[in-house]
C-alpha cells in the first residue's frame, strides 16, 4: 500500500525539512537518489524532478534485524519526493505491510517506524 502527501512547498523545501526533522525521531539520512539525474546519464530524456529519500531509525532497524536478517530486502524505508504537474508529492510504502509479508512478528516495531516517518512527513508539509 502506498501512502501519499501533498504540499505547495518544493521537492527541495521539503527535504531540507525533513532532514531538519529526523534527528528529533531517532532517524538519520543515509542517502537521497535522484533518479532524473540518473537517467540523463544513461542518455534518456527524463525531466521531472523526483528524489528519493533513504531514512534509517539505527534502534529500530538493530531490532528488526536482529530478529530477522531477511529485513534487510526492504531497509533503508524510502521517501519519494517529486513534482507531479506542479504540485508537489511525497509517497512511501507502509512499512507495516512490508514487514508483515515477511515477518508478521515484528508488526509492533513496524508501526513504530511507520508512524515515526509518518509524523515526519507531516511535520514537514
Amino acid at each position: 500500500m502506498k501512502q501519499t502527501f501533498t504540499t505547495n512547498k518544493s521537492v527541495e523545501e521539503i527535504i531540507l525539512k525533513i532532514q531538519e526533522i529526523l534527528p528529533n525521531y531517532g532517524f538519520g539520512l543515509q542517502h537521497i537518489h535522484n533518479p532524473p539525474e540518473k537517467l540523463r546519464e544513461k542518455g534518456i530524456d527524463f525531466n521531472t524532478e523526483c528524489k528519493i529519500l533513504d531514512i534509517c531509525s539505527p534502534t529500530i532497524a538493530n531490532e528488526m534485524l536482529s530478529a530477522d536478517l531477511s529485513l534487510s530486502c526492504i531497509m533503508p524505508c524510502k521517501i519519494a519526493i517529486y513534482d507531479d504537474k506542479g504540485q508537489t508529492t511525497i509517497a512511501l510504502n507502509s512499512i507495516v505491510q512490508l514487514v508483515d509479508d515477511i515477518n508478521p512478528d515484528l508488526i509492533e516495531s513496524a508501526q513504530e517506524a511507520q508512524e515515526a516517518v509518518e509524523n515526519i512527513i507531516n511535520e514537514s508539509l
